[in-house]
C-alpha cells in the first residue's frame, strides 16, 4: 500500500497532467508560436533539439511508439520547417534529423513563454521554496525521460 506522500504526489501529477492536456493548454503554456502544434509535436521537437542529430527509429523507441507513427509526426514538423533530414555521414542509407533554425527559434520562444507562465503560477512563493521545488521536481522526473537509444 502506498504511503500518504505517494498518494499526494499521484494526485498532484493528475492535476498537472489535466492542466497540461486540457484544450487550449498548448497555446496557454507555450504561447502563440506553438499555435497548431500538439503536445507530441513539442515533445518531438524537444527531443530532436536535445539529442539530434538523431534517427527517427531512435525517437520512436524514446516515445514508445511504432516507427510508422513517428514518421507521420515527424513529417508534420518537417513540413513546418522545424526539423530537417540529412544523410548520416557514417551510413548514407540512414537519415538523421536535426532541428532547423526555425525550430530552434520556436523552442526558445516556447521555453521563454512557458517560463513566464510558471513564474506567474509561483509568483507568491518565496525564492527558496521555488528553488527547492525546482530541485525536487527535477530529481523526481529525472528517471522518467531517458535519452533515446543510439545505433
Amino acid at each position: 500500500m502506498p504511503d500518504d506522500d505517494a498518494v499526494r504526489l499521484q494526485a498532484a501529477l493528475t492535476r498537472l497532467l489535466r492542466w497540461a492536456t486540457r484544450p487550449g493548454s498548448i497555446e496557454d503554456r507555450a504561447g502563440p508560436a506553438a499555435a497548431g502544434l500538439t503536445p507530441t509535436d513539442l515533445w518531438l521537437l524537444d527531443g530532436v533539439t536535445r539529442y539530434g542529430p538523431v534517427r527517427s527509429s531512435d525517437l520512436a523507441a524514446w516515445q514508445g511508439v511504432d516507427r510508422s507513427t513517428i514518421t507521420v509526426q515527424l513529417r508534420r514538423l518537417e513540413e513546418r520547417g522545424l526539423v530537417v533530414r540529412t544523410p548520416d555521414p557514417a551510413d548514407g542509407r540512414v537519415v538523421l534529423l536535426t532541428v532547423s533554425t526555425t525550430g530552434q527559434e520556436l523552442r526558445e520562444a516556447v521555453d521563454g513563454h512557458g517560463a513566464q507562465v510558471v513564474d506567474g503560477l509561483a509568483a507568491g512563493w518565496r525564492a527558496a521554496d521555488r528553488a527547492r521545488l525546482a530541485e525536487l521536481f527535477d530529481r523526481f522526473t529525472a528517471g522518467m525521460d531517458t535519452e533515446p537509444p543510439r545505433h
